[in-house]
């Protein structure tokens, strides 16, 4: 057994490992349905980008329901912003899938 992997099991039986580093809290989760902009290009007001989403629906799954999962991983992710969205859903492997940056404005 590795030395890091044997300390950490030593630790979690007498006082517990460390806990990863918590995200920053700045922007918090927001419950899926938060209030969303979509645009096709970078939006025109200053916005802090926290990350890339992303949704993946069956074809028999509506555009606009495929599109709300994609603002409900940007939620998940406390933005009220998502940039660089296609009008329509590329599609492969019998799927439908938007691709966004998920931002907070300033």
């Amino acid at each position: 057994m590795p030395k890091k992997v044997f300390a950490c099991a030593f630790l979690l039986v007498t006082a517990g490992c460390p806990s990863p580093p918590e995200k920053d809290a700045k922007y918090p989760p927001q419950p899926p349905g938060c209030p969303i902009e979509v645009f096709p290009e970078t939006p025109r007001t200053p916005t802090d980008n926290i990350g890339p989403v992303s949704s993946s629906c069956d074809e028999n799954i509506s555009d606009a329901d495929c599109m709300q999962e994609l603002k409900n991983q940007a939620c998940k992710l406390g933005a009220n912003v998502v940039w660089g969205v296609e009008p329509n859903p590329t599609k492969e492997l019998g799927k439908k899938k938007f691709f966004g940056r998920a931002a907070h404005t300033k």
